[in-house]
C-alpha cells in the first residue's frame, strides 16, 4: 500500500479516536506513518544517498527488491518487543504499527486475488508485446489517487521489460 493511504488512512483513525485517546491519538497516526521509516533507512544505507524522492522512485519501480531489511519494523516480533516494554504511552504508537501491518497483510491478500484473475483474464501473455514466456507479472494501470483500487479493470499482464519500460516513462506506475 502506498505511503499517501497510509496516512489518510492513519490519520482518519487519529481523528476518529481523538475523543476516546486524547493525545494518544497522535501516537496512533505517528506509530501508522513512521514505521515506513524501514524502507528508506534500508534505501539509505544500501544506496549511500539520503534523498527522499530517489527513495520513493527506488520503491515505485515495476519490481523492488523485497528484502527483509526493507520491512524492519512491520515484523510481529518488533511489535510484541514494543508491547512487551509495557509502557502505557507506547500503546498508541503499536496499535498504530499493528493497523499498518494489518493494512499491508490485506492490501497484499486483495492484490494477490486482483493479479489472479488479471492474468487468466490476458492469458498469462504480454498485453503490450503478447510475449506468453515466463515471468509474466501484472502491472496497475489506473489507480486512484488515494486508497487503492482492486478492480481487475485496472491492471493489465506485462512482461518484465514492458512492465520496467512503463514504469519507467512516466516516473510512476501508469500505464499509457
Amino acid at each position: 500500500m502506498r505511503v499517501r493511504d497510509h496516512v489518510l488512512i492513519s490519520t482518519t483513525g487519529a481523528a476518529l479516536t481523538a475523543p476516546l485517546l486524547g493525545r494518544g491519538a497522535l501516537g496512533l497516526l505517528a506509530g501508522g506513518v513512521l514505521i515506513d521509516t524501514d524502507h528508506y533507512v534500508w534505501f539509505c544505507v544500501r544506496h549511500r544517498c539520503l534523498n527522499p524522492v530517489a527513495a520513493v522512485r527506488f520503491f515505485n519501480q515495476a519490481d523492488p527488491p523485497q528484502h527483509s531489511a526493507t520491512r524492519a519494523l512491520h515484523s510481529p516480533v518488533v511489535l510484541l518487543a514494543l508491547l512487551l516494554l509495557r509502557r502505557r504511552r507506547l500503546l498508541p504508537l503499536v496499535l498504530g504499527m499493528g493497523l499498518h501491518v494489518a493494512l499491508d497483510l490485506y492490501h497484499r491478500a486483495r492484490m494477490d486475488q486482483a493479479r489472479s484473475a488479471a492474468l487468466a483474464r490476458d492469458g498469462h501473455s504480454c498485453q503490450r508485446c503478447g510475449t506468453a514466456m515466463p515471468p509474466i507479472g501484472v502491472h496497475t494501470a489506473r489507480q486512484p489517487w488515494l486508497l487503492p483500487s482492486y478492480g481487475v479493470q485496472n491492471l493489465v499482464s506485462l512482461c518484465g521489460r514492458c512492465h520496467e519500460a512503463s514504469h519507467s516513462r512516466t516516473g510512476s506506475a501508469s500505464w499509457t
